[in-house]
């Protein structure tokens, strides 16, 4: 993949905030294949990713699976998979499997998926306690949004504000069909917007560390996705600075990972 230089630079640091092994929301329901650890680190090499935040994929009832696999594949990969725990907050376990990735097994982030699986963010009590864990082990939520009722962006900017010490982030940017995105965004420091569906948005307007590269791979092309960051780019629409941080470097800092340490 060709990228563009940035004073000297052949190759910036490129961290995936959204993959999956197993399968995805979409792809599980179409198909019953079910995607590697090794698949995604051909993708991710095919793609110039140094490193993927990754989560199980897959139907509802296969959660505990899904957190297992990707167990595996972090142990397998632990210079370039980063762990983040599937949670459905209707099981009667869901704070002993926080603990157990988070606390026990050293995943650095929880994952949401209201529209799969059947609960809206502002109305569903347990998340309380998942957001309350999500900041005591300094870990940021990744959740999918611009599905109504279950996640809009309104909500997330509520529940941001009522938890300020987690990092909010909001998959897919609202996927283009949600108006309120921005103006949610603004109200409150502690919400994140991931590219992958929804697009790319100037970190200018939020501010710094507000815009993540996120692919939700295997549902998208890691490739056209990062593409999308890199015309941008080219263009001048994005800055050098901006670029890089939305391409990793902001992702690396929520996560507290030095990229040199992996470049």
């Amino acid at each position: 993949m060709r990228f563009p230089k940035w004073r000297g630079v052949e190759k910036p640091f490129i961290l995936d905030a959204h993959t999956h092994i197993g399968a995805s929301y979409l792809t599980c329901y179409f198909t019953d294949r079910r995607w590697t650890a090794e698949d995604l680190i051909r993708e991710m090499d095919r793609c110039g990713v140094d490193m993927a935040c990754v989560s199980g994929g897959g139907l509802p009832h296969e959660i505990k699976m899904m957190n297992e696999r990707v167990l595996e594949a972090v142990t397998r990969y632990p210079n370039r998979l980063i762990g983040f725990v599937r949670l459905n907050p209707k099981f009667s376990d869901v704070l002993d499997d926080l603990d157990y990735y988070i606390r026990d097994r050293g995943f650095r982030g929880i994952k949401l998926h209201p529209n799969q699986d059947g609960y809206c963010l502002l109305k569903e009590p347990v998340l309380n306690l998942i957001f309350e864990r999500a900041a005591k082990y300094r870990v940021p939520v990744l959740i999918h949004s611009g599905t109504e009722p279950w996640t809009v962006a309104g909500q997330f900017a509520d529940q941001a504000e009522m938890f300020p010490d987690v990092t909010f982030i909001m998959a897919h940017s609202g996927l283009r069909n949600d108006k309120h995105v921005l103006e949610s965004a603004k109200r409150v420091e502690n919400l994140i917007l991931e590219t992958s569906i929804g697009g790319v948005t100037s970190p200018r307007i939020l501010g710094k560390d507000r815009v993540v590269f996120g692919s939700d791979w295997p549902t998208t092309s890691m490739r056209s996705e990062l593409q999308e960051v890199f015309d941008l780019w080219d263009s001048g629409h994005l800055s050098d600075e901006e670029a890089l941080d939305i391409l990793g470097l902001s992702m690396a800092r929520i996560l507290r990972i030095n990229p040199r340490r992996v470049i």
